[in-house]
């Protein structure tokens, strides 16, 4: 998800391989801060820590094209996690189709959401990107297994 929504910003807005190299830099940070204090795993924490995760990184990457403050970088990183929270990993017949592909598509969407968001809000947050990466895998961990990468629960068992 995140190498597709930084070629869209390169064809769109026209960034240099290295403004692209940069943010994915910026984007692996944050991944790294995910992986190192919580999880990025569907099977341990649910499609939050997957999706959610590279939601936050495309966030972060998308901030740092923009040229945008450690501050709004943050700040965008946060929504984009915070608003996967909770969201089970149920792929069906076990593969990586449905509902992941869309999942991804919405969530790129998520994450230029986020930028435009962290350009006008950031002042005025109230939730750290710490207490989102924390409360995301509190929640994964509380999460049933059959919502964690078996496809036994969510659309994977009622899709016939």
């Amino acid at each position: 998800m995140l190498p597709a929504v930084l070629k869209y910003m390169q064809e769109k807005k026209g960034f240099t391989d290295e403004q692209i190299v940069r943010a994915l830099a910026v984007g692996g940070l944050i991944g790294n801060l995910i992986k190192q204090n919580a999880s990025i795993s569907g099977a341990e924490c649910g499609c939050q820590a997957e999706i959610g995760s590279a939601c936050a990184m495309a966030a972060a990457a998308l901030c740092e094209l923009h040229e945008m403050s450690i501050d709004q970088i943050e700040y965008a990183a946060e929504v984009a996690l915070e608003h996967h929270l909770g969201l089970t990993c149920d792929p069906i017949c076990g593969l990586v189709q449905i509902p992941c592909i869309e999942r991804n598509a919405v969530a790129a969407m998520r994450a230029i959401n986020a930028l435009s968001l962290a350009n006008f809000l950031s002042e005025t947050r109230k939730i750290s990107f710490d207490m989102v990466v924390r409360t995301m895998y509190e929640t994964g961990r509380d999460l049933s297994h059959l919502y964690r990468e078996t496809s036994r629960g969510g659309l994977a068992k009622s899709y016939q």
